[in-house]
């Protein structure tokens, strides 16, 4: 089947996450015999370093058909409007190289928006897979209603990353939503005995170091528990804007032998520190999925959520727990819990359960099974 993927980048050695969670997908369904070209739509500021313009290359066996726009922060509307133009001129460049595909998979509502509007007048079924955060609040604001209404509804399937999206979905705009949870490239995490007399216990977390994430509150809470236990060490990694303001609270509260910030690192440099590590734990106030999660399970660690939206769909009383958000005394507990109680879980069990739920054969499968479906239906419209 000839599959075009829509989504918005793809990742490079500098923008490692850039579009990740459309191009694992797009690796897993080419792995599994489908034709696939990548279309990138890459409107970010003029400040992240790339060629603009068309681009065309094989990544990962990959075809990526790129187009690149700076706009960065200009209003929705007529970034929309730039959007549309965009895959129009994009789209015809694919067709004239490789055909027209079989299905269209778009990720993420702008580019939903972007696909059902540059292929209206194409008998191509429309896929979306949507991610985003701002369609999982309570409150969803005028214009991502306005938006969702439309697209939601001119798609052939919606599909959603997590349960709790997918009901948030269905409960504002009125469609039918199935869950497939993101493809998780754990093939640089493979699981890993550990020794048996460890003598330094880790906790590592793995996430963007913004106000969401709340590192500043994993921080606080390792303090409440493991203030000077030498044999406890917390690793964070990642980059973002409250840089500054963790390292300092590092300082304030004494910790710097104790809590570490690498920085942003490749999947194997973290896979390494995952492979000495006990316990993940990330306090987000919001997942619409959580691949950090699924990456460090992969490896067999316990792991400590928030009741963010995502990570209750597959954390059980086996592999980790799970605590109310911007909770410092439950985090706490529950990390003091995991140090105390590491013995009942069993690693090699964690890892076996997220590969057979989560591996990119699985959701490959899942995938071809659904646009069979939807092919057969629109052939016989």
């Amino acid at each position: 089947m000839k599959i075009l993927i829509i989504s918005r980048g793809y990742p490079t050695d500098k923008y490692k996450t850039n579009g990740i969670f459309e191009f694992d997908q797009a690796k897993a369904l080419a792995q599994a015999g489908h034709k696939v070209i990548y279309a990138a739509i890459d409107m970010r500021s003029i400040r992240r370093t790339r060629k603009f313009g068309f681009e065309s290359l094989i990544k990962d066996n990959v075809q990526i058909e790129a187009v690149n726009v700076p706009c960065g922060r200009i209003p929705n509307c007529i970034l929309n409007r730039i959007s549309i133009f965009s895959l129009k001129r994009l789209y015809k460049k694919i067709i004239e190289k490789y055909g027209k595909p079989d299905i269209i998979h778009a990720h993420f509502i702008q580019y939903g928006y972007a696909a059902v509007n540059a292929h209206a007048k194409e008998n191509i079924p429309i896929i979306l897979t949507e991610h985003y955060s701002a369609m999982n609040e309570g409150n969803i604001s005028s214009y991502y209603m306005k938006l969702g209404y439309y697209t939601y509804h001119n798609v052939n399937k919606v599909l959603s990353v997590s349960k709790a999206l997918a009901d948030n979905i269905k409960d504002k705009f009125n469609v039918g939503v199935d869950v497939v949870p993101n493809i998780v490239d754990i093939s640089a995490f493979e699981y890993r005995k550990k020794e048996k007399e460890k003598k330094i216990f880790y906790f590592v977390s793995t996430g963007n170091l913004n106000i969401n994430k709340r590192m500043d509150l994993l921080i606080r809470s390792f303090y409440n528990c493991f203030n000077n236990y030498e044999n406890v060490k917390l690793y964070i990694f990642g980059e973002g804007p409250e840089r500054n303001n963790l390292e300092k609270l590092i300082s304030q509260l004494q910790l710097n032998d104790q809590v570490f910030l690498p920085g942003l690192k490749s999947r194997e440099e973290i896979a390494d520190k995952y492979s000495e590590s006990d316990c993940f734990v990330l306090a987000s106030r919001r997942e619409t999925f959580g691949v950090a999660y699924i990456e460090a399970m992969a490896m067999g660690l316990a792991v400590i959520a928030t009741k963010c939206g995502g990570p209750e769909d597959f954390i059980n009383e086996n592999n980790g727990l799970l605590v109310d958000m911007d909770n410092e005394t439950e985090l706490s507990t529950a990390m003091l819990d995991i140090y105390n109680e590491i013995d009942k879980y069993e690693g090699y069990e964690i890892s076996s359960e997220i590969k057979g739920k989560y591996s990119p054969e699985v959701i490959a499968d899942r995938l071809t099974e659904i646009y069979n479906g939807i092919t057969k239906e629109n052939q016989s419209k």
